[in-house]
């Protein structure tokens, strides 16, 4: 049998989002954490995951005693999240919401937002989330995101547009793969998903596809400059050794007093 769904990533495959994506969150949050320390930033601050996910990295900074709100339009993605056992009592909150439109009745030390980015396709769209940084934050307070930058895309997905991976169920295997073309006149990626479950001799397939559009520099100085963020630094990475994202760009920024 086979399906289209949109996003199936953050839906109904939501239960295997943390198959699917293995980074070491633990070693990211230990950069994030000595990122934040150097700029003032301490245990027991105030820190928003915009785009939390199943909350792995929201979970990981409640351990260690921030106080962490994480939110995201995905009520199953946000189910994962609340069913993680925390062991010592202390978790994050959690809050089903656009980031579009989402307002806090207090600002935040610290506005986390990775992977997400790239999804907001419209300038109208990319305008309003630093907009939103900026109410989110506290004056002084930093603000740390990540996004895919178009020439390092270019560069990647020229030399290889595929990505596959298979994990090994309980009761059958799950397979992933998906493809990115370019489309270098509106500077878009074009995606195409599938998902193939093998259970009990039978497998059946979703596929969806979506667009995602890659930042410049100049244009997320742009931003940050009309909302009075501060630009503190630039990386291809959090701090991976001996490893980078070849596409990406992890930016660090303050908003000015």
């Amino acid at each position: 049998m086979q399906k289209k769904s949109a996003r199936p990533y953050y839906h109904e495959f939501a239960w295997a989002y943390d198959l699917l994506q293995t980074e070491n969150v633990l070693a990211r949050v230990d950069v994030i954490v000595k990122i934040l320390a150097q700029n003032g930033i301490a245990v027991g601050s105030r820190i928003l995951d915009a785009g939390c996910g199943t909350g792995r990295y929201a979970a990981e900074f409640a351990t260690r005693g921030f106080k962490t709100c994480g939110v995201d339009s995905s009520p199953e993605l946000l189910a994962v999240a609340k069913g993680r056992d925390y062991g010592d009592g202390r978790v994050a909150e959690y809050l089903v919401a656009d980031l579009l439109t989402v307002s806090f009745q207090k600002t935040f030390d610290c506005v986390l937002c990775r992977g997400v980015l790239n999804d907001f396709v419209a300038d109208a769209s990319r305008r309003s989330i630093f907009r939103q940084f900026a109410n989110w934050l506290r004056p002084g307070g930093i603000l740390l995101f990540d996004v895919r930058e178009w020439k390092k895309s270019v560069a990647r997905y020229s030399q290889n547009s595929l990505h596959h991976r298979t994990v090994d169920l309980p009761d059958g295997r799950l397979r992933f793969e998906s493809e990115t073309r370019l489309d270098h006149e509106s500077g878009l990626m074009l995606i195409r998903e599938r998902f193939a479950m093998d259970r009990g001799g039978d497998t059946s397939f979703t596929e969806n596809e979506f667009v995602m559009r890659p930042w410049t520099g100049h244009e997320i100085a742009g931003y940050l400059n009309v909302h009075l963020l501060q630009e503190l630094g630039t990386s291809p990475s959090y701090g991976e050794s001996g490893q980078t994202w070849s596409d990406r760009l992890v930016i660090t920024a303050r908003k000015r007093c």
